[in-house]
C-alpha cells in the first residue's frame, strides 16, 4: 500500500479468515503492519492506521467508516476495530504495528496527517506492507493434534514392538537339539531339587573302651652279649663309691582285690595290665580305686 500524495492516506478492503468468535481471546488472527517512511514533508506531525470492520469494505457510502474512525481515534471503539498512531515520525525509518482482530471484512486505511491541516502533500513517500496470518491457529491446533498421535504412535510400537517386529524379522526355528536341551532344562527348573544334600548322621564316634594288654609276656631278650672281634680288651672302669641309700618315704601301697601272688604292671595314665603267676596277662584292664585294683568297667555301656 502506497500513500497517495494528492491526499496524503491510502485504504484497502481486506478479508481476514479465522475462527468466527467474537471479542479478544485467543482464536483471534495476527496482523502485521510495516509502515517503510522514505520521505515526507517537514510539517507532517503522525501517520495513523485504521482497521474498520465493514461489510462492505472501503466501498461505504453511508459515512459509517468515518463514524468508526472518530471511536477509534477517542478509544472509545470495542474490539474488533484497531487503531495505531505513529507521533513525529523521521525518514528513512521502519515503523513495526502489531495488531489481531477477529475474522471479517476490514478497510485498512493509513492516513499522513499534516501541522497544516491539508494542502499538497507533495514529496511524500510512505509504503505499508501488511502480513496476516489466518492460518496460524488452526495449524497450530493440527500440530497439537499431530504431536499426540505421534506420542501414541511411539508409546504403541514400544508397547508392540517386539510382536511387530518378530512379524517384520521371523527368527529362525530352533534346531531339534535346541528344542530338547530348552525343555530338559525346564523340565528340571519345575522339578526343583529333590531335597537337602546328605550329611554326616551324628558325631564321630571315639574309642569305645581303654586300650587292650598285651596277650602274653614280652618276648626275652638275649641270653648273652654278641661276640666280640679280635680287639684288645677294653679297661675296667674304675669302681666308684657306692651312694649311701637314700630313706624312703612311707608310701601307701594299694592293696590287691583278693591277696594273690598276681602282678599289675602300670600302663601310664592309670591303667594296670595283671599279670598271673604263670606269665599269661588276664585280658581285663584294671584301674585303682579306693587304693584297691579293680576291672575297668566302661560306664557307657
Amino acid at each position: 500500500m502506497d500513500v497517495d500524495e494528492g491526499i496524503g492516506s491510502t485504504d484497502k478492503a481486506i478479508t481476514v479468515w479465522g475462527l468466527p468468535i467474537a471479542g479478544e481471546d485467543f482464536t483471534d488472527i495476527p496482523v502485521d503492519v510495516e509502515i517503510i517512511v522514505q520521505s515526507i514533508p517537514t510539517d507532517v506531525s503522525s501517520i495513523e492506521i485504521f482497521m474498520i470492520e465493514n461489510s462492505k469494505g472501503c466501498d461505504a457510502t453511508d459515512g459509517s467508516i468515518e463514524d468508526t474512525r472518530t471511536l477509534l481515534q477517542k478509544d472509545e471503539s470495542e474490539h474488533p476495530n484497531k487503531y495505531h498512531i505513529i507521533e513525529d515520525p523521521v525518514e528513512s525509518q521502519t515503523y513495526d504495528v502489531e495488531m489481531s482482530v477477529d475474522p471479517g471484512i476490514y478497510c485498512m486505511q493509513v492516513v499522513v496527517n499534516s501541522e497544516a491541516g491539508g494542502g499538497s502533500f507533495g514529496g511524500i513517500n510512505v509504503q505499508a506492507n501488511v502480513d496476516i496470518y489466518p492460518t496460524q491457529l488452526p495449524l497450530a491446533i493440527f500440530a497439537v493434534m499431530c504431536l499426540l498421535m505421534s506420542g501414541f504412535a511411539f508409546i504403541g510400537a514400544q508397547k508392540h514392538g517386539k510382536f511387530v517386529k518378530n512379524l517384520v524379522e521371523p527368527k529362525a526355528e530352533p534346531s531339534i537339539e535346541e528344542t530338547v536341551l530348552a525343555q530338559t532344562s525346564e523340565s528340571r527348573i519345575i522339578a526343583g531339587p529333590s531335597g537337602p544334600p546328605t550329611g554326616p548322621s551324628g558325631p564321630p564316634t571315639g574309642p569305645s573302651g581303654p586300650p587292650t594288654g598285651p596277650s602274653g609276656p614280652p618276648v626275652a631278650g638275649p641270653t648273652s652279649p654278641p661276640a666280640q672281634q679280635d680287639a684288645e680288651p677294653a679297661a675296667e672302669p674304675a669302681a666308684e663309691p657306692a651312694a649311701e641309700p637314700e630313706p624312703v618315704a612311707d608310701v601307701e601301697e594299694p592293696v590287691a582285690a583278693a591277696p594273690s601272688e598276681d602282678v599289675y604292671e602300670d600302663q601310664g595314665d592309670g591303667w594296670y595290665f595283671r599279670k598271673f603267676p604263670d606269665g599269661t596277662y588276664d585280658q581285663q584292664v584294671y584301674v585303682i580305686e579306693e587304693g584297691a585294683y579293680v576291672p575297668y568297667v566302661d560306664p557307657d555301656a
